[in-house]
């Protein structure tokens, strides 16, 4: 694996005790946890802004959903307009940290669906390439180690005429100082194109895929950038292929195996948990008035 990959990588799992400190203490307290819930639109019909997603759908028999980077919200809906109402989704819930989600689930008590293990960087090594009819991704991609790979691997696993939906908040890293999760910026530029960039790279997405893909871009009015885009052809080997997928997630595994190892790598990111977890427990069992007012001193909104 490159040294770019690698180092990438880490940064991204340093990440994690953040993130995992987050959802453990959404999900502990039944207020938090219920805000969730009606939050998302769990037994209702997908939707997706931007995108008449239902009538997308209806050109398919059985489509494949797939909610890539999908923490533990199950947001977008799980069911699909017919002539004779709602009918459920094939929706398959994929996330890298699905062992520790599901681990949440279990330790609250919650009857939640279970989440399937996927990184979006390496899809194809855990979805058949040409099978998914829609992808979403939705505040995930900008919180990956490598956005663009993800973008093309999750092309790869979509059939011909398939779509991929993403929804981002715009120049996310740059809000929130390039910390945890949050390295890599969305944003479209003065010709809405999708662009992708941190403090050492900056892609326009577009030119990349249109050998094998359209792409429209748009900025919601509550500000979220949206790209759908479909696949018209098939993904080059040069930039996507599953055995490379697979070689590289393998790799990126072994280095991780060698990391924790480490006694300080280790520590380290044991008192990282800790520590947020420990902020997390006290501020997401605030009411919710106090902590907006806590956000409003933080962020001198």
């Amino acid at each position: 694996m490159k040294n770019m990959q690698t180092t990438s990588f880490q940064e991204w799992v340093k990440g994690i005790p953040y993130e995992l400190a987050f959802w453990n203490n959404l999900y502990r307290w039944d207020k938090t946890f219920e805000g969730v819930i009606n939050w998302s639109r769990r037994g209702q019909a997908l939707l997706l802004e931007g995108m008449n997603v239902q009538e997308f759908l209806s050109n398919f028999e059985h489509p494949i959903v797939l909610d890539v980077g999908c923490g533990i919200t199950y947001a977008k809906g799980d069911q699909r307009v017919t002539p004779n109402g709602l009918e459920p989704l094939d929706v398959r819930y994929l996330d890298p940290l699905a062992p520790f989600y599901n681990e949440i689930i279990r330790r609250h008590h919650r009857s939640m669906p279970a989440i399937q293990f996927g990184m979006m960087e390496h899809l194809s090594a855990s979805i058949e390439p040409g099978t998914a009819t829609l992808v979403i991704i939705q505040n995930a991609l900008d919180h990956s180690s490598d956005p663009l790979r993800g973008i093309l691997s999750a092309l790869q696993v979509l059939r011909i005429g398939g779509c991929l939906y993403l929804q981002h908040h715009p120049n996310e890293a740059e809000a929130e100082n390039y910390k945890g999760f949050h390295q890599f910026n969305i944003c479209t530029d003065e010709q809405q194109h999708c662009c992708i960039w941190n403090k050492e790279t900056n892609v326009i997405v577009d030119n990349v895929i249109a050998p094998f893909a359209t792409i429209r871009t748009l900025t919601l009015d509550n500000g979220f950038v949206v790209s759908i885009i479909t696949k018209t052809g098939e993904v080059p080997l040069r930039l996507a292929s599953s055995a490379k997928d697979n070689i590289e997630l393998g790799q990126m595994v072994e280095s991780q195996l060698y990391s924790s190892m480490d006694l300080q790598f280790a520590l380290a990111q044991k008192l990282r948990y800790w520590w947020y977890n420990t902020i997390h427990f006290f501020v997401q069992g605030m009411p919710s008035e106090w902590r907006q007012q806590l956000r409003r001193v933080i962020y001198k909104e």
